[in-house]
């Protein structure tokens, strides 16, 4: 069964903070992050490493995979060969795509299907894909321990 799936799309860039990424291209992410802003946990070190323009899909966790992308890019309508000025000049964008599964039968619809408008706004964008999934390991149950089922 799927516990959480979450699709945002991200620019992250070593030079430009999230207002001028803002500025540039005209649309207010729904969160954002300086360079460096606060430190890690466990290690101490400053994180994150880049800053980071998030937009999140507005979408509860329970919505499809598809409904998501598809909120992702209505939100960033218009934007597309701004984003791809931004990757030109060294920053990384990216559709990032993440759920997280426990032993069970599935009650979300599972897979996604990428539309030509979608691979299409990648590409101008000149974006990447990020695929993210975990499932509980079912040969060790209660150890709450989480496996990697791959990033693609």
């Amino acid at each position: 069964m799927i516990t959480e799936q979450r699709v945002y799309f991200t620019i992250q860039s070593n030079h430009l903070s999230p207002e001028q990424i803002t500025r540039h291209l005209g649309i207010t992410p729904t969160r954002a992050e300086a360079k460096e802003s606060r430190r890690g946990g466990r290690s101490g070190r400053p994180i994150p490493p880049r800053h980071e323009w998030i937009m999140d899909s507005g979408l509860s966790e329970t919505a499809s995979l598809d409904d998501q992308v598809e909120a992702v890019l209505s939100r960033l309508d218009g934007a597309c060969e701004r984003i791809g000025e931004l990757t030109s000049l060294g920053s990384a964008a990216g559709l990032v795509v993440f759920r997280s599964f426990e032993p069970g039968p599935a009650s979300t619809r599972l897979g996604l299907l990428l539309s030509e408008e979608t691979i299409g706004f990648l590409h101008i964008a000149g974006a990447h894909i990020w695929i993210d999934e975990y499932g509980y390991d079912e040969e060790q149950p209660g150890d709450g321990d989480i496996t990697s089922l791959g990033s693609l």
